[in-house]
């Protein structure tokens, strides 16, 4: 029952997704803002819990600025002012509540600047690839957000059914004692496999930049879930909330997802695709 309900959130969610990239425009920054700010809001839950809660006056607009820049002008897109804003405001902030919160300022302040740097630059990288202006294939920058998305959705599904089957090795046992070396490899295979069938059809990429964006993406998606398995596994819960029927919250959901924006950001970047 509970594989099931993981499927259908997956697809239902991937669906959705894909047809708001592929529009583009305010209905794909709403609807990424909104996930962010549910995000933020089961990220603040789990560090209460390490005794280091967010300030949300920092969190919140700090990670919907890092989500957005693609909206900015090109002069505002860089970091620098906003993080040092962060860094000046958030500490001189931190004096402000009572004696009893000040032994814990700082790390309230670190949580709140790391919190929007693990949740809204992340996922801001997406948003700045699929608005890329497309130079040749239409809707390749989309094409390539929604590739990176569904590969590792589908490559958390093979890890899944390879684990269940033949896992016999585990994988990082400390943080998630469920995963397997043998799920880890069918994740890298079926990541890999989805990138060379659908990138260079829809992208009009070469096979050879498909195949190594399947690499990079299976691990920064492995490595996604392990980081959030660990910050769950530190709070002594099992799911972020208990937001969505079969799969915890909505952080359990995009785990996997958060830290593919940049290396598929750096990627495009690098090697001028597409």
């Amino acid at each position: 029952m509970r594989l099931g309900l993981r499927l259908g959130s997956a697809a239902v969610l991937l669906v959705a997704l894909a047809g708001a990239m592929l529009a583009r425009g305010p209905l794909l920054d709403a609807l990424a803002a909104a996930a962010l700010v549910v995000a933020c809001w089961e990220f603040s839950g789990l560090m209460r819990r390490l005794g280091a809660e967010p300030l949300p006056w920092l969190l919140y607009p700090l990670a919907l600025f890092l989500l957005l820049r693609h909206t900015y002008p090109a002069s505002w897109r860089t970091l620098d002012w906003a993080l040092g804003g962060a860094v000046v405001i958030g500490l001189i902030g931190t004096l402000v509540p009572p004696r009893q919160a000040l032994d814990r300022g700082m790390a309230r302040w670190a949580a709140s600047v790391g919190g929007a740097l693990y949740l809204g630059l992340t996922i801001g990288y997406l948003l700045l690839v699929v608005n890329m202006p497309d130079r040749s294939v239409t809707y390749a920058f989309p094409w390539l957000v929604a590739i990176a998305l569904g590969s590792a959705m589908v490559g958390d599904t093979a890890a899944l059914f390879v684990g269940s089957a033949i896992g016999r090795h585990r994988f990082f046992p400390s943080i998630s004692p469920k995963k397997t070396a043998e799920g880890a490899a069918g994740s890298l295979l079926a990541t890999v496999l989805t990138w060379s069938l659908l990138a260079p059809w829809l992208t009009g990429i070469p096979v050879g930049h498909a195949i190594v964006l399947g690499v990079v993406v299976a691990v920064a998606a492995m490595g996604g879930d392990l980081v959030e398995s660990a910050l769950k596994r530190a709070a002594g819960v099992k799911d972020s909330s208990e937001l969505i029927p079969g799969h915890g919250g909505l952080l359990d959901r995009l785990d996997s997802l958060l830290l593919i924006g940049p290396v598929v950001y750096a990627y495009v970047v690098m090697t001028g695709l597409p």
